[in-house]
């Protein structure tokens, strides 16, 4: 019998189009399918609906049914078209979820409820560092949890985020640039993380457009520009591939070149500060076979005795998946005329989960079971782990963002296995992926048959052996959780702190805020006093001090974290304490002698110093000692009758100030560098720890600065309220502007309070 038409349809014949269409891609996908839900949630959505438009004036029923077609259009099942019609009616209209699970059943309900439950969701606080609520680290904590029990719930989700992208011209510019940065910062990791490779370019060129347009539209016309200069190469080598796959009996369904997105040829250019020519992959020749895994190493071949290879740029995703399931040879060769090229080979199967990732287990159901699929989408694995642990809410959604936006490395056990961790993994971590028992027990490593400490960091290729302690008793050490990177291990190893008894778990949380602050080069008796605990606790709202080791210990509270404060308010008395003095007390306050250092006596001309109106002054000049002054400052010159030459000062120092009129001779700067480089003399102020002088002088390193002198002095460990450094050094630079980069540079380092020109007794110049 034929459906009646509902009256909104017939006002808007595009409706009834596009859900016509809707069936017909389900029935291509899914040829044994039964349409009766597709059909009644169409009906239901319609209804109500009925009276909703959208803010471009067209009626809102247009938005879910767009969703439910990039759902079809990514092969996803019927329950998911249905969710894709029904996710905005609990939200936006009188239909609740009860009456969605009596028509269509607990697995539809459930996925609209979590479909709901994001719009109460703000992600972009969470994700941008705003402040997110505990009532929305908890929802997100939950609806994390339902995705990671179905992976259809987030596709829906990202369906319905890739639409409103689409649709973004009648909102307004603010809104648009934040819907924009949110789904760069979180649904385009998102979809990568699920394979989603086709809906995370379009997501991405969407956002580079609204928040980039000039860079986009120079990208996208310098792309269309070098592919067109460059089509007769590569059109060159695929028809010889062509060619020479069928000679060799090989299937080939499809040989095409596939451009890189503006938005990925962008951020690769501008990271690695590359011109297109340095750019391989603006181009990339994509073979798609009809044949298993050992026709595509065929096909490697074909095409190696075809062009030369660069061994050092191919990548085996077919022996070594990606984490999202993504599996691929990439080579890159010499091919046409010279143009460096790289090509991808893969199968039928491996293109469809390349393009649509995990959506594609649901239009090839007989390919992986769910079990498999929760073994090759390893994130969601550990989205359950995260959910088992227990975790507070806000961690659990600190952990989720730090897994999404790491990178892979790939390494080998002694077995063969391909092992996937986050970029920066170290051994530790590997032992952890294997076993949690193997990473409790761990002493030691063996990577590529070389024994390696725990937190040797492991790299792309390499053979990683995990060695136990002589018990093989499990015994962590609360440092453990400064030499892991995978959110994975750190929840493992928190996870066993927890079961100890307290008294353990307390004298393991001071244990681990030592080490940290002796890492940090700091003292530990400094920063473990009680008073400064107390103070520390009362903000964080503890009530013990043995509370706060036990909450470090459990990993509720970081170590780094709390070091991190303790420094703060170490440095906020120390810098209170320097500015209570009196402004003239600045040099004089330093206990360090003044450094010895040689200064500038020589022509006037040799040195860069004339007379007024830039004329040469042919008298001998000396560069005063006291303030020490550089190419650009304002300077004074005094009559120095005794030497017979003229003291060159700095128009602030107190010296040449006190002088009379009669012994002052006007001086400026030549208009012409002499190439002099000149000394001056900084004052520094900073807590005294491990490592500072190495990081000052590391900065002006990076400067090209030299140093010619200087002295340091530090009050007592056990004495004062804090322990402080004061460095005068003396540097050699070639104007006043180098000067201030070096203040600035050295301003920066941790721990430094104050930088300054040493001569400043008076006012700053």
């Amino acid at each position: 019998m034929k459906r009646e038409k509902m009256p909104a349809s017939e006002k808007h014949p595009e409706i009834q189009y596009l859900f016509d269409s809707l069936v017909k891609k389900l029935h291509t996908n899914h040829p044994d399918h039964q349409d009766q839900q597709l059909e009644s949630a169409f009906e239901m959505a319609l209804r109500a609906h009925e009276n909703q438009n959208r803010e471009s004036g067209e009626p809102y029923i247009l938005h879910p049914l767009e969703v439910a077609h990039i759902c079809a259009d990514l092969g996803m099942d019927e329950a998911s078209l249905v969710a894709a019609l029904l996710h905005d009616t609990v939200e936006d209209t009188p239909i609740r979820l009860k009456r969605i699970r009596q028509v269509f059943g607990d697995e539809v309900a459930q996925m609209v409820d979590a479909l709901t439950k994001i719009k109460h969701i703000d992600f972009f606080a969470r994700f941008s560092g705003r402040t997110l609520s505990d009532e929305q680290a908890r929802n997100l904590q939950k609806l994390f949890i339902a995705m990671a029990r179905d992976f259809r719930v987030l596709v829906v989700k990202l369906a319905d985020r890739l639409h409103n992208l689409r649709t973004l011209g009648n909102l307004p510019r603010e809104r648009v640039e934040r819907i924009a940065r949110e789904t760069l910062d979180f649904y385009v990791p998102l979809a990568r993380r699920l394979g989603l490779q086709a809906v995370a370019n379009e997501m991405e060129d969407i956002c580079f457009r609204q928040l980039n347009p000039q860079e986009h539209e120079w990208i996208t016309g310098m792309l269309s520009a070098h592919f067109k200069a460059k089509r007769s190469a590569y059109e060159r080598m695929i028809t010889n591939i062509t060619r020479a796959l069928a000679s060799e009996k090989i299937s080939l369904v499809r040989c095409f070149g596939r451009r890189k997105s503006p938005y990925s040829a962008w951020l690769k250019m501008k990271s690695q500060n590359l011109v297109p020519e340095q750019v391989f992959d603006l181009i990339a020749i994509r073979v798609i076979i009809d044949g298993d895994e050992l026709d595509c190493y065929r096909t490697l071949g074909v095409i190696h005795g075809l062009y030369r290879p660069m061994f050092n740029r191919f990548r085996d995703f077919i022996a070594a998946p990606k984490s999202n399931g993504y599996r691929s040879l990439h080579t890159t060769v010499d091919g046409e005329g010279g143009q460096i090229t790289e090509v991808q080979i893969r199968n039928r199967w491996m293109d469809e989960v390349a393009e649509h990732g995990i959506a594609a287990h649901w239009k090839y159901k007989h390919q992986l079971s769910q079990l498999q699929l929760r073994e090759t989408f390893s994130w969601f694995k550990f989205m359950e782990d995260l959910s088992e642990d227990h975790l507070d809410s806000r961690d659990f959604v600190e952990k989720t963002r730090e897994s999404l936006a790491q990178k892979e490395v790939l390494v080998l056990s002694p077995q063969g296995e391909v092992v996937s961790l986050p970029a920066g993994a170290t051994a530790l971590d590997f032992a952890y992926y294997i076993h949690t028992e193997l990473g409790h027990a761990a002493s030691q490593a063996r990577v590529n048959g070389a024994e390696v400490p725990l937190d040797y960091e492991l790299h792309n290729g390499d053979i990683v052996e995990i060695i136990k302690n002589p018990e093989g008793q499990c015994r962590p050490g609360p440092e453990w959780l400064n030499l892991v990177r995978s959110p994975k291990s750190i929840v493992k190893i928190k996870r066993w702190f927890r079961r100890r008894p307290r008294r353990e778990r307390i004298e393991e949380g001071k244990l681990l805020l030592r080490t940290h602050i002796e890492s940090e080069g700091l003292r530990p008796l400094r920063l473990m006093d009680n008073r400064r605990l107390l103070e520390l606790i009362k903000a964080l709202r503890i009530r013990k001090i043995d509370d706060l080791f036990e909450e470090i210990a459990a990993g509720r509270l970081m170590a780094p974290d709390v070091v991190k404060q303790l420094r703060s308010k170490l440095l906020e008395r120390a810098a209170q304490k320097k500015l209570a003095g009196s402004p003239t007390d600045k040099l004089a306050a330093s206990s360090a002698p003044r450094p010895v250092f040689r200064h500038l006596v020589g022509l006037a001309s040799e040195i860069g110093i004339g007379s007024e109106e830039n004329r040469p002054l042919r008298r001998k000049v000396e560069l005063a000692p006291c303030c020490t002054p550089v190419r650009g400052d304002p300077i004074i010159g005094v009559d120095n009758r005794k030497e017979h030459r003229v003291e060159i000062h700095h128009r602030n120092c107190p010296q040449a100030t006190g002088c009379t009129q009669g012994d002052l001779v006007p001086v400026t700067w030549l208009a012409q560098s002499s190439g002099t480089y000149y000394p001056s003399l900084l004052y520094i102020h900073a807590l005294n720890r491990v490592g500072l002088l190495y990081a000052v002088l590391g900065k002006l390193s990076q400067l090209g600065i030299n140093l010619a002198g200087g002295t340091h002095s530090h009050k007592p460990a056990s004495g004062g309220e804090e322990e402080t450094a004061e460095l005068q050094l003396v540097v050699e630079v070639q104007d006043a502007e180098q000067l201030a980069r070096a203040i600035t540079a050295v301003s920066e380092v941790d721990d430094v309070i104050a930088v300054y020109r040493g001569f400043q007794i008076g006012d700053e110049p």
